[in-house]
């Protein structure tokens, strides 16, 4: 898989690298927890995020999230392109 990317579209370098830090636990989750675990996760992570960051709730943000996400949902579980899985899914 890809390296984590730096850019999450936050207003800041500092909470860009934070965002990255919490993406990096979120897809290590991926091939260990099930879908619907890793969304609550990633939900509790950004939360926590948000108490110093609270842009990560940009819709610009969330939608490099969820992209993201979802393309490594679909590598770690080997789904293939035409699967249901969305950027929604994940209901940022």
């Amino acid at each position: 898989m890809d390296a984590i990317p730096q850019d999450w579209a936050m207003y800041n370098s500092e909470g860009n690298a934070e965002v990255a830090k919490t993406m990096q636990e979120i897809r290590k989750a991926l091939s260990r927890q099930s879908l619907p675990k890793v969304r609550s996760l990633l939900k509790t992570k950004l939360a926590e995020v948000a108490k110093v960051y609270p842009e990560i709730y940009d819709t610009d943000v969330r939608d490099t999230i969820a992209i993201r996400l979802t393309k490594w949902a679909c590598q770690v579980h080997e789904l293939p392109a035409s699967t249901a899985l969305s950027a929604d899914y994940w209901n940022l």
